[in-house]
């Protein structure tokens, strides 16, 4: 399969004819940082675009933080309490309206207590003594369940994965606004790289896992497990939403590093290495105090023993 073609945008200001990767809507030009859209058709409708509520240089002091409170992280990157660069993308998602309608089974317990009399010693004599126990009467129910979910996002970007754009959520979908092509000037904006079809299936199989923890709340009864739900999901509404992230990189002993800021709340998220020599220099701090707190407690039964 043939890749797109760039797209070639005149710039307004400096007349420049600068040339947009095909992945990204919008960017700014290289001759005198003008922000250039793509005007053309061949991305899908956007739908909704969602502002940057927090600022660069609270994303950065968010990112420097999040590298400080990190225990394990070797120092040289610890050091490194700026990113190389940040940039803001606008990412796409796309946001589900549906309405979940289930079947279940699941076992419920009730909570009862009783009060159970043993045998302990206490300084070297039998005592009797009384404790609360707890125990849980179990219970097979069945039923139905109808639930709407409204904007559940999947990510639309090949570079940020689900289970990372999981993490950067929740965001605030509500406070998105209509698109207008100006709201992509000035950032980074990629065109969505997964398809509705790939979508759909992804937001198929999250929906049915949150129907299930939504029976588990449901049904009465202190606990419930083994909960098991057939479940058909109607999509009423599918947007494509664009949503602010910042991302800093960093450079590593010849590797990239990178960490998002979700853009509208400051959740900060990614993987960092991992110094395993502080690890086992932690670890052995942790064996010499429970060493000392052994040794404590032998010399303490040893004295109360002579008592």
């Amino acid at each position: 399969m043939t890749a797109p073609a760039p797209t070639a945008r005149q710039c307004p200001q400096c007349g420049a004819a600068v040339m947009l990767p095909p992945e990204r809507i919008s960017d700014s030009c290289a001759f005198c940082a003008t922000p250039l859209v793509d005007g053309s058709e061949r991305q899908e409708r956007i739908d909704r675009v969602a502002p940057f509520e927090v600022k660069r240089p609270v994303a950065a002091g968010l990112l420097a933080e999040h590298l400080q409170r990190a225990w394990f992280l070797p120092n040289d990157l610890k050091a490194a309490t700026r990113p190389d660069s940040l940039h803001g993308v606008l990412i796409p998602f796309w946001s589900y309206d549906a309405t979940a309608r289930s079947r279940y089974t699941a076992e419920q317990g009730i909570y009862w207590y009783r009060t159970e009399t043993y045998t302990t010693t206490v300084n070297g004599k039998r005592v009797t003594r009384t404790r609360t126990v707890r125990e849980t009467d179990w219970h097979r129910s069945s039923g139905s369940h109808v639930k709407t979910y409204v904007d559940h996002l999947v990510s639309g970007s090949r570079g940020l994965a689900e289970a990372e754009a999981n993490e950067l959520e929740p965001f605030e979908p509500d406070r998105a606004v209509p698109f207008r092509p100006d709201l992509l000037a000035g950032w980074v904006a990629e065109s969505p790289t997964v398809p509705r079809s790939e979508a759909h299936e992804v937001a198929s199989r999250e929906l049915a896992e949150e129907e299930n923890r939504a029976i588990a709340d449901f049904l009465p009864g202190d606990v419930t497990r083994d909960v098991e739900n057939e479940t058909s999901m109607e999509i009423s509404d599918l947007e494509l939403l664009m949503l602010p992230v910042w991302i800093g990189t960093w450079r590593w002993k010849d590797e990239p590093l990178r960490l998002l800021v979700n853009a509208q709340t400051g959740e900060v998220v990614g993987d960092l290495p991992t110094s395993w020599l502080k690890v086992s220099l932690f670890v052995a701090v942790v064996l010499a105090v429970l060493g000392v707190l052994g040794l404590m407690a032998v010399v303490v039964l040893a004295v109360l023993g002579n008592l």
